[in-house]
């Protein structure tokens, strides 16, 4: 007998029990989107975090270079920021907030570890050096506790923190459209909706806005295929064939919203620790663990809608030859998807 995913066939309206569910906990209606627009501002115990972390890109909203412009991130982290893990704790039950600040320390955090690098890279030198071994627990500490609740590993990942969990709506009145749609943070020029940061994040925000017609026709064909149904099987696929033409539309535009000449930008900042130069021995998380941990960076190839919604549904060869791959760095995203 087949088993579709436990999925919400409608979104709650009620704030404190939406405040209680994992935010990407699947639904019908969103798909592989959050429940409902990540918040874009931190909660006032957290004021010195936030305006950290509007201070950091290299040029900030205000269009002035920021920290990581003038390579001073890292010692503005070390001799200004607190551990604001005993705030983390009073939020436990609001997985929104949760998963706000974990997205934020993880953009803190790659951009503590890899700010070496670009400096490196800008000034000309051959390859990108070596990053920062060791991250401060003032970062590791609440961001490895912020992981633990929302399911996540503790680095930056596609979905909780880089693309799916980044974005806000200039005028909510007119939902998802391209053009409403800005970056909450950003390490290069990505506050700039115009930049080649932000398109290439807002892309794949774009892409998956179409994933919950994508999981409808999923569903209509694995319940066909349980009553027997070809017809039912038929609209279900026809469902998915349509998701996907939408996907690969929005994906085709990749390269007129975002640069390709632009790419090494920002590229620096989306590198994992896991078998890359700039971490040979790893980091160590100070006050989580003394021994170095590694983890992969994001990939837009982590995206349910390639690793798990397409592969279970239509037994491609995409689950066979990449699943484990791919499963490694996918943390707990899409809560109730089964992982097997």
């Amino acid at each position: 007998m087949l088993h579709p995913p436990p999925l919400l066939d409608s979104i709650p309206l009620d704030d404190a029990e939406l405040a209680s569910l994992n935010p990407f906990t699947v639904s019908l209606q969103n798909g592989f989107l959050p429940l409902s627009p990540p918040p874009d501002v931190l909660p006032a115990e957290f004021q010195d975090l936030e305006n950290l972390l509007q201070r950091m890109p290299i040029r900030t909203a205000s269009g002035e270079p920021g920290l990581l412009a003038r390579y001073s991130l890292g010692s503005v982290v070390d001799g200004e920021l607190v551990d604001f893990s005993a705030e983390v704790e009073k939020y436990a039950g609001d997985k929104r907030v949760i998963c706000a600040l974990y997205r934020d320390y993880s953009f803190l955090a790659s951009a503590y570890l890899l700010e070496p690098c670009y400096e490196r890279q800008t000034k000309g030198g051959k390859g990108y050096g070596l990053g920062r071994e060791r991250l401060p627990a003032a970062v590791s500490v609440p961001l490895a506790r912020c992981a633990e609740i929302c399911g996540f590993k503790p680095f930056m990942e596609y979905a909780g923190s880089y693309a799916l969990f980044n974005w806000r709506l200039v005028n909510p009145s007119l939902g998802m459209d391209y053009g409403n749609l800005r970056l909450v943070r950003a390490f290069e020029r990505g506050l700039d909706s115009s930049s080649s940061e932000a398109g290439f994040v807002l892309v794949h925000v774009d892409m998956v806005r179409h994933s919950g017609t994508l999981i409808q026709g999923a569903l209509e064909a694995l319940n066909a295929c349980e009553e027997r149904n070809r017809e039912k099987f038929d609209k279900g696929l026809i469902w998915v064939v349509q998701a996907m033409i939408e996907v690969n539309r929005v994906m085709e535009g990749m390269w007129k919203k975002s640069r390709p000449d632009d790419y090494n930008s920002f590229r620096t900042f989306i590198f994992g620790i896991t078998n890359q130069s700039m971490f040979p021995n790893g980091v160590v998380y100070e006050g989580v663990s003394n021994e170095p941990m590694s983890f992969r960076g994001e990939s837009g190839a982590n995206d349910s809608m390639v690793k798990d919604a397409l592969p279970k549904t239509l037994d491609t060869h995409i689950e066979k030859y990449l699943g484990s791959s791919l499963r490694q760095s996918a943390g707990g995203r899409n809560a109730g998807y089964p992982s097997d």
